[in-house]
This record gives structure tokens, C-alpha cells and sequence, in this order.
């Protein structure tokens, strides 16, 4: 059933424009661009004056940066954008600071505050992403946005052609100055972040579809750790896997816009390639050419993994927690750290390593095709009713609103080919939830109906739409919206 509080937060969503989004996409090609061009061993600024980081304190500040942005995340939501704006501001007048004469241990303060400034936002990206953009919004950043990102990320590596450090100086002012001119074109204030739920709202969590998000975000992450650490074992090999991720991008973010084919449904296709480029760096070490094919591959599969703000989205959409955002932070944190630990454990087997690697792809796959059902359909639900006239709905109180009808119980009868339209209405409530990813537990609650009843219920819908399991009839009713563009 829809629920004010979803009601509300649909409505608080933003469309931002294009050019907008790709201003924000800058805070990757920053943030990535100068991990790349700052951090190899071999680095130096105008060629005179090498960098000596201490990769310990590097690490202690890069860990303090995200628990202190998880903490703003779920305690101080409302000066996210606040802090976003003064983060780039900061960044921004370091940025200019490396045209200055300064001494080693002031250009080493430096580059530690361009951490400190690009580790601390990480979080707020993804924060903006779940809990502000509308769907459409989103998938344009992670697509079209992310294509410019990374295409710049690869460049920067000075593996395709040398950019001295005096053109990156602009090219990372360029950056921020963009990045600042979106942060304040953000509204701020409480009133356009989501109002999160509490206990006392009533509203349940489709548990079958919230953790499969989290667990797709997880090892999506795991291995978007995974993929350039194995594609920097090949001469190029990073810049290689980048360009793909930035044309595969591109390739989703126009599919979508011309086909209307979400990035959802191609994730399986561009994990399995991802997955199978493992198994060519296996067999490029009997044949080195393949190496670069396999670099190629894996790109195709990072693609699916920097979608992972993507996969927050139907969460907030059916439940939405001051947590989502945090919590893909926080697993991504941990991607990080378990990856570290398997590199440790087959250090010297890189054969047993890639195998490792595509049999995680694999799994990803598995899951995903487990979750995407319902994710499909959390996002194409239609949480407002559009059957009440605006006048209407506008003398509607608080309590009245808690009657808004959901889709599926407004389903007409005439549509023969829908198949929620041969189900009573109540049975079409208990296929809606679970489409939503509902557990019979959960549905019982929510319908305050028995548990028994719902599992009669399921029976009797398995039955007249000819289903065998919830998958199946979330993809049913996927496949028709899709087919009448619903």
C-alpha cells in the first residue's frame, strides 16, 4: 500500500538538468584523476620536487574521512550540502595553491587536505544520489555523467599522452570550479531532503528486495576493487579498462534514453563479460596478447559496478532510511577491505586470483538476477494516485491520504491483458507486495490479515496467473509494464 511519508518524498525529488549532472561528475574525475596522477611512487611536481606520502597516515586519514561522513550522512543530513560546498571550496583554494613556490612539507600538507576534501565528499555523492535525484536523474549521472568522469580519469594516467603537471593544475581547478557551481545550484535545507522513516510510521520493509540491493552494492564494490588492481598488472592495461567503462557508460545512458532500456536490465550482459575477461587474463599468461582483451572485458564489467548508488534508489523508494546511503558506504568500506585480504592470500597466484575474481562475477550475476525483479518493479511503481483529481487530492488531510489506492487495486478490468487485472482486489494488494519484495510476514502486517490468509492468497494468484514463485510473477507483471510502456 502507498503511505504518505512515500507519497512526500516522491514529490521532494529532483530532476536535475543534464549540464548540471555532468558538473557533478567532475567530483570523480577529481577525486579518481588525482589518486592516479598524485599517488604512483614515481610522481613529481614540474619534474622537481618529488612527493614523499606516508601511505599509513594516508590510510588513517582516508578511514577518518568516511566515518566522519557517515556520521554527517545519518545524524546532520540537513548540512550535507552545506559541508559539500565548503569541502569544494577548500579543495579549490588548495587546488590553487600548487601554483604557488611552496616548500616540500607545505606541498605535502597539501596534497593530504586534497585527500582529506576528496575521501570526506565520497559519501555525500552517493547521499545526493539515493535520497535527492529522481530515478531519471540518477541513471544520467551514473551514466552519461560518469562516461565524461571516466573517460577523464584515463587520460590523466599520462599513459595515452603526457599531461604535465602544469596542465593538470587547470584541469583540476577546471574540476572544482565546476563541482562548486553545482553544490550551489543545490537547494538546501530540510525541506528538500526526504523524510526518513520511523517505527511509529508503520511502514515495512520488503526485506527480499532491500538486502539483494545491499548485497548487489557489496560485491559490486568488492569488485570494483578488483578490476583495475588486476587490470594495473598489464602495461596500459588501467587507461584500457577506463576507456571501456566510459564507452559502455555512454552505450547504457543512450539505450536507456532512446530504447528505454533501464541499466538494470543490461547488468547480467556486462558482468558476464566482466567475469569472462578474468578467465583471458588466466589463459594471457600462455598468451600476452590476450591480456588486453581481457583488460577490455573487465571494463565492460566495472561498468555495472560504479552503478552502485543505482541500487540504493528502490530502497528509498519503498523504505526510506536515514541508513541507505551510509550503509553503501559502510560496505563498500568493508569491499575494500576484504579485497586487500583475498590479494594477500593469493599473493604469488595470480592464476588462482583471477579464477577468484570471475567466480565473484559469477555470483553477482546470480544475484542479481534474483533481486532485479523487484527492484524493476519498486521503480517502475507509481507511488502518487493519478486516478483522484488534483482538486481533490488537494482537500485531502493527512489520515486521508493514508487511503490512497495502489496501482494494482486500480487496475481495470477491461485490460485483459494485465494479469493483476484477474486477480479480486485484495489479491492484487498481496501481488503488489510481492512484486515490492515483500516476505508472507511482512505482507500479513501490513494487510493486518493472517499469515495463513496470505499464503492462501499466494496459492490462488500462483495459480491464475500461472507462476511458480515471486520471481516469476514480479518479471510477469515487469514484462507487461514494459511492453504497454507502464
Amino acid at each position: 500500500m502507498n503511505h504518505p511519508i512515500l507519497i512526500e518524498n516522491q514529490k521532494k525529488r529532483s530532476d536535475i538538468p543534464l549540464w548540471m549532472l555532468v558538473c557533478f561528475s567532475m567530483f570523480s574525475f577529481w577525486q579518481m584523476g588525482f589518486i592516479y596522477y598524485f599517488l604512483e611512487p614515481s610522481s613529481a611536481l614540474d619534474g622537481k620536487i618529488p612527493i614523499d606520502i606516508n601511505i599509513d597516515y594516508g590510510t588513517s586519514l582516508t578511514a577518518v574521512c568516511y566515518i566522519l561522513g557517515i556520521l554527517t550522512m545519518i545524524f546532520l543530513p540537513k548540512i550535507i550540502v552545506w559541508v559539500q560546498r565548503i569541502t569544494t571550496g577548500v579543495a579549490l583554494l588548495s587546488a590553487i595553491a600548487f601554483f604557488l613556490p611552496l616548500p616540500e612539507d607545505a606541498l605535502r600538507f597539501n596534497i593530504y587536505l586534497q585527500i582529506f576534501c576528496c575521501c570526506l565528499m565520497i559519501g555525500f555523492e552517493t547521499f545526493l544520489v539515493v535520497n535527492c535525484f529522481s530515478e531519471k536523474s540518477g541513471v544520467k549521472y551514473l551514466t552519461f555523467g560518469y562516461g565524461i568522469a571516466v573517460f577523464l580519469i584515463a587520460l590523466v594516467q599520462n599513459e595515452v599522452i603526457s599531461i604535465p603537471f602544469s596542465a593538470f593544475r587547470y584541469a583540476m581547478i577546471a574540476a572544482l570550479v565546476l563541482l562548486l557551481v553545482f553544490f550551489l545550484r543545490m537547494p538546501t535545507g530540510k525541506e528538500h531532503l526526504p523524510r526518513f522513516v520511523k517505527k511509529s510510521d508503520g511502514l515495512i520493509a520488503p526485506k527480499k528486495m532491500m538486502w539483494g540491493a545491499y548485497l548487489i552494492a557489496f560485491i559490486a564494490a568488492l569488485m570494483g576493487v578488483g578490476g583495475p588492481a588486476v587490470a594495473g598488472k598489464v602495461e596500459h592495461g588501467v587507461s584500457i579498462m577506463y576507456f571501456v567503462v566510459a564507452l559502455s557508460s555512454f552505450t547504457m545512458y543512450f539505450l536507456h534514453k532512446k530504447a528505454n532500456i533501464h541499466p538494470f536490465r543490461m547488468v547480467p550482459l556486462f558482468v558476464g563479460l566482466g567475469g569472462f575477461g578474468f578467465l583471458v587474463m588466466l589463459v594471457s599468461a600462455y598468451v600476452p596478447a590476450l591480456s588486453y582483451v581481457a583488460c577490455i572485458l573487465i571494463g565492460f564489467g566495472m561498468t555495472v559496478c560504479m552503478l552502485a548508488p543505482l541500487y540504493g534508489v528502490p530502497i528509498m523508494k519503498a523504505y526510506p532510511s536515514r541508513y541507505v546511503a551510509s550503509a553503501i558506504i559502510g560496505l563498500a568500506i568493508t569491499a575494500v577491505l576484504i579485497h586487500a585480504v583475498i590479494a594477500e592470500l593469493f599473493l604469488g597466484a595470480p592464476v588462482a586470483l583471477y579464477i577468484v575474481y570471475a567466480v565473484i562475477m559469477g555470483v553477482l550475476v546470480f544475484v542479481f538476477m534474483q533481486v532485479e525483479p523487484f527492484l524493476m518493479f519498486t521503480l517502475r511503481r507509481r507511488i502518487a494516485d493519478d486516478t483522484v483529481p488534483a482538486a481533490e487530492e488537494a482537500e485531502k488531510s493527512p489520515v486521508e491520504e493514508t487511503e490512497v489506492k495502489t496501482e494494482s487495486a486500480t487496475v481495470s478490468a477491461d485490460d485483459a491483458d494485465n494479469p493483476l487485472a484477474k486477480l479480486s482486489p485484495k489479491k492484487r494488494e498481496v501481488a503488489e507486495l510481492i512484486c515490492l519484495g515483500y516476505t508472507n510476514k511482512d505482507i500479513a502486517k501490513t494487510l493486518v490479515i493472517s499469515e495463513h490468509t496470505v499464503k492462501d492468497y499466494v496459492k490462488d494468484i500462483y495459480y491464475t496467473l500461472a507462476v511458480h514463485s515471486r520471481l516469476e510473477l514480479a518479471a510477469l507483471v515487469n514484462n507487461y509494464r514494459l511492453a504497454n510502456k507502464k
